[in-house]
């Protein structure tokens, strides 16, 4: 066996063993088929996520006289003189590459308009790394009814930023960074309670960072890589 195709299989096996080696899948598997050496899967334990308006959501939230806001579990905290929102997670999974996955946060955003009354929440959104979507559901408190089935809508698009995103399985730890667009069904809330949307229809809105405990859960992929390199053993 070559040098050159042995490199392809050693970055990935040691990202699998978890042996101190830290996310650099895809482009240690650049070459292999992905239907023969599938990116490991990765649990997330417990993880936070802060999400954070740019300068220009905030002046336009602040002009607009709306208040950002949490809905419990997650909370408001200050993060470099920003009003941020924090939202716990607790579960879901994705692939170590980033390709596919989703992971459900808890809690959810308000956003308050005191001069109308109103408050809309986006509640408990599923980032999906297939899709680059994070779906939830949006509520006018003010027009909510007891007992109705709230039908999740695209609130936020997300781009990873990967320069900032880092998994080591070894530790068990994992951290990232992405920015969020604002999705068509959540625009169209606070379009429908304020009249107009504080947040701009293109660009970023929120800049999110997360932070957590992760569990590696792709032994089927090491046997899978095993298997692979057990005939050139030797």
């Amino acid at each position: 066996m070559s040098c050159s195709r042995w490199s392809r299989f050693v970055v990935p096996v040691c990202a699998v063993a978890g042996a101190g080696c830290v996310l650099s899948w895809a482009g240690a598997a650049a070459g292999v088929t992905p239907s023969v050496l599938p990116a490991p899967q990765v649990k997330v334990s417990r993880a936070e996520t802060d999400l954070c308006p740019t300068p220009a959501v905030a002046k336009a939230l602040a002009d607009q006289g709306v208040t950002l806001g949490a809905k419990s579990p997650a909370s408001t905290v200050d993060v470099g003189g920003r009003r941020c929102v924090r939202l716990p997670m607790t579960r879901g999974e994705f692939a170590l590459d980033l390709s596919t996955g989703s992971v459900p946060a808890d809690g959810g955003i308000t956003f308050t308009k005191q001069s109308a009354g109103k408050t809309v929440t986006f509640a408990d959104p599923t980032f999906d790394f297939a899709t680059h979507k994070a779906n939830g559901t949006s509520t006018d408190g003010t027009k909510a009814g007891r007992g109705v089935r709230q039908q999740p809508v695209e609130l936020f698009g997300f781009a990873f930023q990967m320069d900032k995103t880092k998994v080591d399985v070894a530790k068990g730890t994992a951290q990232g960074a992405a920015s969020l667009n604002a999705g068509p069904g959540g625009q169209q809330a606070l379009k429908d309670a304020f009249g107009t949307s504080p947040l701009p229809a293109q660009g970023t809105v929120f800049d999110a960072t997360a932070t957590g405990s992760v569990a590696q859960a792709a032994r089927q992929a090491a046997r899978a890589l095993s298997g692979i390199l057990l005939p050139y053993a030797g």
